[in-house]
């Protein structure tokens, strides 16, 4: 089952292969791949990782308060030969693309998240290509996972397992026929793996290697597949210690979320805040969509120095989130704003966040959809 056109495939093989070098006499400078921090961005990581063949020196790991001039500064210093952006939003920052092509370093994007614009860097070049299907005709936001799954020309049984893993977390499981072998026990495992490792990077982390990509690919040297029990490794220990502690917040904070939902008679959308330790605003309002397939679901909260709303929509909604935060974008000055049509989030200072939330609801109560 091929989800890309098998020339863009064999053409983003190429460009990977050229820019990575092979044999010997190859540059020293670090292939790195930088990448959105979750579930999706992780398991299309392990994905590139095992088609580099030659093990990339440097990563970079996005948190829930990923500082792009930070990460621009550290990947212009190391000089990298090849830089992957996997599921990352880039497309507001087109001079630090600029300025890494300027370098002599390769750039290869994918991603699948709305821009407003057919291309933000221009045509592709040679040493740039910039692959996001919202671009084509083809408006399905494939999630990055599947782009790195469809690069490997050889794939295992513990691939599709990864692959499964990632498509639980961008929540398009249902849509796919490939697991129909799997049977229910090893489904309920890969689905509590794919928790605990979307779940982990909602702890603040330091450093560029995060240990869920550390989990799966030593995962990948030790285990055929995970038929039986998840794993008990050091790794998945770790992981495992991050989920129980984000859960038991979690639980406490949807309690207060569901008794405001219960005032609501009959709700066209649900938008609540929350006050709480960690930024849970987007996992709360993702086990919300569920439970409202015709809703849009809106979960704020004060992050350091901002205020965040983390916005999803039902699978029965048919309103597109990124259009939603780009209309409020043309009206309040927002610090950042941006997503997919089923997920998207925006922040702002305190006196424009509340502006944005009033016109928000304004736009939805209007009917606003596409």
């Amino acid at each position: 089952m091929n989800y890309f056109e098998e020339a863009l495939i064999a053409r983003s093989r190429e460009f990977i292969r050229s820019g990575a070098g092979t044999g010997s006499g190859v540059s020293e400078r670090p292939v790195l791949i930088a990448y959105h921090g979750d579930g999706d961005g992780c398991t299309s990581a392990f994905f590139l990782r095992k088609f580099l063949k030659e093990p990339p020196l440097l990563y970079w790991i996005a948190t829930p308060d990923f500082d792009f001039e930070e990460a621009e500064r550290f990947v212009l210093e190391h000089r990298p030969i090849l830089a992957i952006f996997l599921d990352m939003p880039v497309y507001n920052r087109p001079s630090m693309i600029r300025s890494l092509t300027d370098q002599g370093t390769k750039v290869l994007i994918y991603d699948h998240h709305y821009s407003g614009r057919s291309s933000p860097f221009g045509k592709n070049s040679r040493d740039l290509l910039y692959i996001n299907p919202l671009t084509t005709s083809d408006t399905r936001a494939y999630p990055a996972c599947l782009f790195g799954w469809e690069l490997l020309s050889e794939k295992t049984l513990f691939e599709k397992e990864v692959l499964y893993i990632g498509l639980y977390t961008e929540t398009w499981i249902e849509q796919v026929r490939l697991f129909q072998e799997f049977p229910p026990p090893l489904q309920e495992n890969l689905k509590e793996i794919a928790r605990r490792i979307h779940a982990s990077f909602l702890v603040q982390e330091a450093g560029t290697v995060h240990p869920a990509l550390d989990f799966l690919l030593k995962s990948s040297e030790s285990h055929a597949s995970w038929h039986a029990a998840p794993c008990d490794s050091e790794e998945y220990r770790a992981l495992a210690d991050r989920h129980t502690l984000i859960q038991n917040e979690k639980i406490a904070l949807m309690r207060g979320v569901e008794a405001v939902i219960r005032k609501l008679r009959t709700p066209k959308f649900i938008i609540s805040g929350i006050e709480g330790e960690i930024r849970l605003c987007g996992l709360i309002a993702s086990e919300l969509r569920w439970k409202h397939p015709h809703l849009v679901v809106g979960i704020w909260q004060k992050w350091k120095d901002r205020l965040i709303c983390e916005l999803r929509r039902g699978m029965q909604c048919r309103v597109n989130l990124a259009l939603l935060v780009e209309k409020i974008k043309t009206e309040i000055p927002l610090l950042t704003g941006g997503g997919h049509p089923e997920a998207a989030a925006f922040s702002a200072v305190e006196s424009r966040f509340f502006l944005a939330l009033r016109k928000m609801r304004d736009l939805l109560d209007q009917g606003f959809e596409e």
